[in-house]
């Protein structure tokens, strides 16, 4: 058998450590257009702040590809897969044929569409490449400019706080995290970032990037000039299809996987950011574009190319963030639009709880200050516990074992025993 790999972060290695532990000498080849090999891209922002080191960043030994005979591709793109010859391209012109092959080509940055946008000091952060040109201008800047409210522009303008700038950022939407929470814990999150010295302007848009050959500032949309030496282009992701998007493999708002992790195309397999699956929260296909997500669909691609059966029952969107000694997470549907949901709040001094629940099951949770039974929501969630008669119990201060054991043993057929075993332990903490 031989395997070929195009992606080299968490799905890519997650599907390695899978075929090894079936399969430990069929030839693997991997192919990331990165240098740098084996490092967590959702650590960058601390890399950038300066909290952990450029070695910290690494999730795998480099030793990895030795250790589990890998010949490596570093620095080489593939530029085309033809599912007819079952090979791929390089952008060398070399070709590579596969007997079975996984695409994990993962996301990059929404980019800008406005004047001024290719000028030195307009950055994305998206690999190690983005961070390291940003560490370097950092030195040369006072001011950056974080255009997006969402996750990755509040953990930018927190790193690049962190080194000592000032920070301003412009949101087009009427409030920060717009995507991941409702008004109410946005407005404590925004509360707490500009406490700590970080300007926001919501509601406004960048209309043009000013400078000569660099960013010297940017205007927005009604006419209000800011000066700034840097710009962050925080507005999310897309996921990276143009490697597929001439072929018949099937394409929605990314590649298309049924429950084995496969495409349309046979033999061929797809995980990560790229991968379209099953959201268990919206009962329907999404894009899931979070890390945990990445590692469990690369394992189960793993499996099923190396020939062993295995189902990926689907995901559900989650964040968290941490922002200056404040924790916020989300999962699954914050914002409900439709009938038949459901809407549980309580609010604390620091902290807010938030159920959504639909037929009796949660589908969806936000939690700020207080978020250590985010875990225990989750499983509630993953597993469709219906929780119709416990509500009270889980917005109550504290979660307790006793209150909620019922609740636990007339669904202990939807657990593994290790899942039982942790779900009532974390009940207890």
């Amino acid at each position: 058998m031989r395997y070929i790999i195009i992606g080299g972060s968490a799905a890519g290695v997650s599907a390695i450590e899978a075929i090894r532990s079936l399969d430990r000498s069929s030839p693997i080849e991997l192919f990331t257009d990165e240098e740098t090999p084996l490092y967590s891209r959702v650590l960058l922002t601390y890399f950038i702040a300066g909290v952990i080191s450029k070695d910290e960043l690494h999730f795998r030994p480099l030793e990895f590809f030795k250790e589990n005979n890998v010949t490596p591709h570093l620095g080489e793109m593939v530029q085309a897969v033809s599912p007819d010859s079952k090979s791929i391209q390089t952008e060398d012109g070399k070709n590579h044929t596969f007997d079975k092959l996984l695409i994990a080509t993962g996301s990059s940055p929404k980019t800008l569409d406005i004047p001024g946008v290719d000028k030195e000091g307009v950055y994305g952060l998206r690999n190690m490449g983005h961070a390291q040109k940003i560490i370097s201008r950092s030195g040369k800047t006072d001011t950056v400019t974080i255009l997006g409210g969402g996750l990755i522009g509040l953990r930018d303008g927190y790193a690049l706080a962190a080194r000592g700038l000032k920070v301003k950022m412009i949101v087009k939407s009427n409030r920060v995290l717009s995507q991941m929470l409702d008004e109410e814990s946005s407005a404590m999150v925004q509360e707490r970032l500009q406490e700590h010295g970080i300007g926001i302007k919501t509601g406004r848009d960048a209309v043009e990037i000013l400078g000569k050959g660099s960013v010297e500032g940017i205007a927005l949309d009604n006419g209000e000039k800011i000066d700034c030496q840097m710009v962050i282009v925080g507005k999310g992701v897309d996921p990276n299809i143009g490697l597929v998007s001439t072929t018949p493999i099937e394409v929605r708002e990314g590649i298309v996987a049924d429950e084995h992790m496969r495409t349309s195309a046979p033999d061929i397999y797809v995980a990560g950011d790229v991968a379209e699956t099953f959201d268990i929260s919206r009962g329907k296909m999404a894009i899931n574009a979070i890390w945990p997500c990445a590692f469990e669909q690369g394992r189960i691609a793993g499996l099923n190319m190396a020939g062993q059966e295995a189902k990926y029952v689907g995901s559900f969107r989650m964040n968290s963030l941490d922002i200056y000694g404040l924790p916020a997470g989300s999962m699954g549907i914050t914002r409900p639009d439709g009938d038949g949901f459901q809407q549980v709040t309580r609010r604390g001094k620091y902290t807010y709880r938030k159920l959504v629940l639909k037929d009796g099951r949660i589908v969806g949770a936000i939690l700020v200050g207080e978020i250590q039974k985010a875990g225990f929501l989750s499983t509630l969630l993953r597993k469709k516990v219906n929780v119709s008669d416990y509500v009270p119990f889980l917005m109550s201060d504290r979660l307790n074992v006793a209150d909620l054991l019922p609740l636990m043993r007339q669904n202990a057929e939807k657990f593994t025993e290790i899942e039982y075993r942790e779900l009532f332990a974390s009940t207890s903490q």
